[in-house]
């Protein structure tokens, strides 16, 4: 049980230089530790029973409705679970579909987990593995699993097994009870590939690729030995410098060998050229960056100055944001300034470029409350519905991803937007979220300035210029929630 205590140092206090104060010290922490897992384990299996509950709720719902496929109330129910959790919407919907497998398809297992048999972790790896086992003949698929999960359930009775190890004797007990083999399922599964970025944090991030594992495990081996190639020649290479009593002529490189592989990867995707004839079928990367003007003006990063941010979430190092901005052939350059001037509304239902430029710096991502899809890959939504008198304008439009956008669509969701972009969201359940836009941060522009951009002509973007269907003077940028309609 947790309790406060006055400094770190007084909560576990014991003699080190006693055997028997370390030895009950060790005692008690095996002691909790067996308690705790205990108890998570029965949380697990009352929370999987919850997690299969909800989704069998969207999918009756769903059934309903006569789409199944489309699983529009799982989305919603889902949706609604994530904001309780804090957790990221497919996420949850993951891990709802796979506990309504877990009791659907492979009971014993959780009663294993309920039992404290077995952990939530084993149990993942048992059902990945046991969905691979499939027949023709319902009833005997149904017996060919429930024998599988005994087999599974003896290899992890008596002996410490992590879930990757599990997972892999799990797949060899499955791959012989299967009536489908390998190779049929892997053409199947052909098209399931993916890649993807995820922000690591200092400017640095990792990058996701799913594929066949055999041309992936090529691919990493390759990459090492390359790797290995170069730190080998940069040895060689300072041993010579040594030998021969010079310094070099460059700064030590003092990369490791995940280092020297990451950059040799970004290297061999990037340096492609699609106008050169020595690079087949290259491909150029796009990137986009919102810089601050002060920012790009500024020679360094200052405490106190707008970063430079990736897609408009992720802080990226201003030097390396300038380098992109002054050489990548395909940048979008969004530079924030104080004086905007952009057409507010029009007549037809599509936005106007300028409109979408301006919608893109604002919502920056999906505006679905803990989606992060950058906006450049979501769709413009009408707040009101066209169909029902809603008007193509800065203050009835927002970004939403595909999966959002019909969800919003087709269930009982609802959505106001309020002054300043800020959307108002009402699940199914009644309970009301708020999703403001990123902010920026702040800019104080001073009133000459103000007037100076009033009286001489805009030669600025489109998006940060008044048009002939704009406002007819310029406008003060300031925090949103504080803009009048229709910011």
């Amino acid at each position: 049980m947790y309790q406060p205590a006055a400094s770190f140092e007084e909560r576990w206090r014991f003699d080190v230089n006693d055997p028997a104060s370390v030895a009950a010290e060790r005692a008690a922490i095996l002691s909790e530790t067996a308690r705790i897992e205990s108890a998570r384990r029965a949380i697990d299996a009352e929370a999987i029973l919850l997690e299969a509950r909800a989704y069998n709720f969207g999918y009756l719902l769903d059934l309903a409705d006569g789409h199944p496929e489309m699983g529009m109330h799982v989305r919603s129910i889902s949706a609604e679970i994530s904001f309780e959790v804090q957790a990221k919407h497919s996420l949850v919907i993951r891990q709802l579909a796979g506990s309504w497998n877990a009791v659907r398809e492979f009971p014993a297992a959780v009663d294993a987990v309920a039992d404290g048999r077995i952990s939530g972790h084993h149990l993942d790896a048992i059902v990945s593995s046991g969905l691979l086992i499939s027949h023709e003949v319902e009833s005997e698929q149904a017996s060919l699993r429930a024998r599988y999960v005994e087999i599974a359930l003896d290899q992890v009775s008596g002996q410490i097994l992590t879930e990757a190890a599990l997972r892999r004797i799990t797949a060899r007990i499955a791959e012989e009870l299967t009536q489908i083999p390998l190779a049929e399922r892997r053409r199947k599964t052909r098209m399931k590939g993916f890649v993807s970025v995820t922000d690591a944090g200092d400017g640095h991030g990792v990058l996701h690729v799913g594929g066949s594992l055999l041309l992936l495990t090529a691919v990493r081996d390759r990459v090492r030995k390359q790797a290995t190639r170069v730190l080998r020649a940069r040895t060689k290479a300072e041993k010579a410098a040594a030998a021969a009593g010079g310094l070099p002529e460059s700064e030590p490189d003092e990369r490791t060998l995940g280092e020297v592989s990451a950059d040799l990867v970004c290297d061999q995707l990037l340096t492609s050229d699609p106008t050169s004839t020595t690079a087949a079928n290259g491909v150029q990367a796009t990137v986009n960056l919102v810089i601050p003007a002060t920012t790009l003006l500024a020679d360094q990063r200052e405490p106190g100055r707008p970063p430079a941010l990736l897609d408009g979430l992720s802080p990226v190092p201003i030097d390396e944001a300038k380098r992109l901005a002054a050489l990548a052939p395909m940048f979008t350059r969004i530079l924030t300034h104080p004086i905007t001037g952009t057409v507010l509304a029009v007549d037809t239902y599509t936005p106007t470029a300028a409109m979408r430029r301006f919608l893109a710096a604002r919502d920056v991502h999906c505006r679905f409350p803990g989606c992060r899809l950058p906006a450049r890959a979501c769709q413009i939504d009408h707040t009101q519905e066209w169909q029902h008198g809603g008007k193509t304008c800065l203050g009835n439009l927002e970004h939403l991803c595909v999966f959002h956008h019909v969800m919003r669509h087709a269930t009982p969701w609802s959505v106001d937007q309020l002054e300043g972009g800020v959307l108002e969201w009402k699940t199914p359940g009644g309970t009301v979220l708020a999703d403001k836009p990123e902010r920026q941060g702040v800019r104080f522009v001073p009133t000459a300035e103000i007037n100076a951009q009033s009286e001489a002509p805009s030669t600025a973007d489109p998006s940060t210029a008044t048009t002939s269907g704009g406002p007819s003077g310029p406008q003060m940028e300031r925090d949103p929630s504080n803009d009048p309609p229709p910011f």
